[in-house]
């Protein structure tokens, strides 16, 4: 019974620091003497109830355009005082001052920015007063959890990402960009590689999924080909803006596809049927491929360069794959044949069905009913610290 509390202690413990958070703020300098940056901000960010709350729903295009200007303009408010706490402009030692211009809300009714996951957005023109000269710097507060991604102008797309506690020269007439921002490309692969490791929880666990279906190159093979293909399809239509479907209702389905890989893995041990793990293998590698595109949202967004970034992304998400499956291999070498290796298995596809069950409980409580039934609720994040404490009491786990 210890191993069992000790074994839920640790699952809550990597769930809550796996949950959802918004990662990168977008901005596009647009003109690069009087400075005009045009940021995509998450809506979320706007409310402070729920803004530093990981477990928090993401905020729905649908329920934005439904609130209506009585609810627009405290969001907007806030959006304006979190920008202008974080995000700072230096010329010459001194603070340059900016106006903010909510670019959707200039038609009737406002017309909010649609994206793949097809979350809250704002549009926000950031207007410097006056001109910048040499030396100019763009500073992003360490209090920010996000970083900053800058698109700057030229031919060729190329971002300049900002760290929180970070500052980076701000290219102008008199301080043109010199080679310290990156290709999208290179950016769209890094994005994919960290989307999968280490920041990829229920990504990690999937792998790890197909390798202890059976360790052998031709099942791996042909399982991450598999998977690869799948994911590949959903991306591109995400990416394209074909499909678009809330990562509120994606998370859950990824979680369940922890536990059916964990115990079909189980299943086979007696009796492999690669056809049909083929088949379980790409039915949820489609749902992977739509967590993908919400999480490299800011990386894939339609326009010039998609298909670029897109392969580049999926390059990125393919390599972090491939590092687990060798790492994994490297570190059974040996024993792999072993009684210990069987036990050791066993252990490891009912450790990944149990926190399967644990992040699909969690995303079920946290975001399908409060989406279902609290749509217009900007306090609907609730559920799950209530759902953690409870489940924690019942097992007599130490408090998190």
């Amino acid at each position: 019974m210890k191993t069992l509390r000790f074994l839920l202690t640790w699952i809550a413990l990597i769930t809550s620091a796996q949950a959802h958070v918004v990662s990168q703020i977008a901005g596009e300098l647009k003109k690069s003497e009087t400075w005009e940056i045009e940021v995509l901000l998450d809506v979320g960010l706007a409310i402070p109830e729920t803004r530093d709350n990981p477990t928090a729903p993401a905020p729905q295009r649908k329920w934005l355009v439904n609130l209506g200007e009585n609810s627009w303009a405290p969001l907007r408010k806030e959006a304006e005082l979190y920008l202008r706490e974080n995000l700072h402009v230096k010329s010459a030692g001194e603070s340059a001052s900016w106006k903010a211009e909510f670019i959707d809300f200039a038609k009737s009714p406002p017309d909010f920015p649609e994206l793949l996951t097809d979350g809250a957005y704002f549009r926000i023109k950031l207007k410097g007063e006056k001109s910048l000269g040499t030396g100019a710097q763009i500073f992003w507060n360490q209090q920010a959890l996000p970083s900053f991604v800058l698109v700057l102008p030229g031919k060729a797309t190329e971002y300049l990402v900002i760290t929180p506690g970070e500052s980076k020269p701000l290219p102008t007439k008199n301080q043109p960009f010199i080679a310290n921002g990156r290709p999208s490309w290179i950016e769209a692969l890094k994005q994919g590689f960290l989307h999968v490791l280490p920041k990829g929880l229920d990504h990690i666990l999937f792998i790890m999924g197909l390798f202890f279906y059976q360790r052998s190159w031709r099942s791996l093979l042909s399982q991450s080909l598999t998977f690869t293909f799948a994911h590949t399809v959903t991306l591109g239509l995400a990416a394209g803006g074909i499909i678009k479907i809330s990562g509120n209702w994606i998370e859950p389905f990824i979680a369940l596809s922890l536990i059916v890989v964990a115990l079909e893995n189980l299943r086979a041990v007696k009796k492999p049927h690669q056809p049909v793990r083929l088949l379980i293998v790409f039915g949820f590698g489609l749902l992977h491929g739509l967590g993908f595109a919400g999480a490299l949202s800011v990386w894939l967004q339609p326009g010039a360069g998609l298909l670029t970034s897109l392969l580049s992304a999926n390059i990125g998400v393919e390599i972090g794959q491939a590092a687990i499956l060798i790492m994994a291999w490297i570190l059974t070498i040996g024993w792999n044949e072993t009684m210990y290796y069987r036990k050791f298995r066993a252990f490891g596809c009912i450790t990944i069905a149990i926190i399967g069950g644990f992040l699909c409980s969690s995303a079920l409580v946290d975001k399908i009913i409060p989406t279902l039934f609290f749509p217009k609720s900007k306090f609907n994040a609730f559920a799950t610290p209530r759902f953690r404490k409870i489940f924690l009491k019942f097992f007599k786990c130490p408090p998190i």
